[in-house]
């Protein structure tokens, strides 16, 4: 090996040395373990920001009341609500996060008695009709009286309501009712709309 290649080996040897030492080295009068602060600004721990926003969350569903259980709440104000504490989108796609959500399979106990209440069957809705005030939030249940039905509103205002029920089931949703106007709703399983399984909501 010729002397030049040996002392670039060398100094090689030695930059990357002093290049660990100076990396590895605090900054003057920083304790050691600590990060310098930019200056003004505030410094944020690890998961701190998180703890923040979900208190912010935890304070606007406070006071939310949940009408029936597994399905979207409603604040003091009459808000419907999505987990995160705020309001949900009636045009959202059913199912989305900013949509109302469906409750689970309901006991007929667990439906309170302000809650318009709708039973399906091959024969349509009963009832076929019913009148909410605008803005008003509205509780739901849907019951199948025989198989699996879908009700949904013909509307795109009111798209993300909609809920499926199994034979024999009952669920729920709740959501603040459009402007005035009167709302098509139906059952969206193929051939059911046809059958006649069709209602209006009135908005008043």
């Amino acid at each position: 090996m010729k002397k030049s290649t040996t002392w670039i080996i060398v100094i090689i040897i030695i930059l990357v040395v002093l290049a660990i030492i100076l990396l590895s080295t605090p900054k003057a009068g920083a304790p050691e373990g600590t990060i310098p602060e930019a200056s003004g600004e505030e410094t944020v721990m690890p998961g701190e920001g998180e703890e923040k926003e979900m208190e912010g969350e935890a304070d606007v569903l406070q006071g939310a009341e949940q009408v029936v259980p597994d399905a979207s709440p409603v604040s003091d104000k009459g808000e419907v609500l999505t987990s995160e504490g705020v309001p949900v989108d009636n045009t959202a796609l059913p199912g989305s996060p900013e949509a109302p959500k469906q409750s689970r399979a309901l006991d007929e106990t667990e439906i309170p008695a302000s809650a318009v209440k709708l039973t399906v069957t091959a024969n349509g809705f009963s009832p076929s009709e019913f009148t909410v005030k605008p803005g008003q939030a509205v509780t739901l249940s849907v019951t199948s009286g025989d198989k699996t039905h879908v009700f949904k509103f013909d509307d795109n205002a009111l798209q993300a309501v909609a809920v499926g029920v199994a034979g024999g089931e009952t669920r729920a949703i709740t959501f603040n009712a459009p402007t005035a106007g009167d709302y098509t709703f139906y059952c969206d399983v193929p051939g059911h709309r046809g059958r006649g399984e069709t209602g209006v909501m009135h908005v008043k």
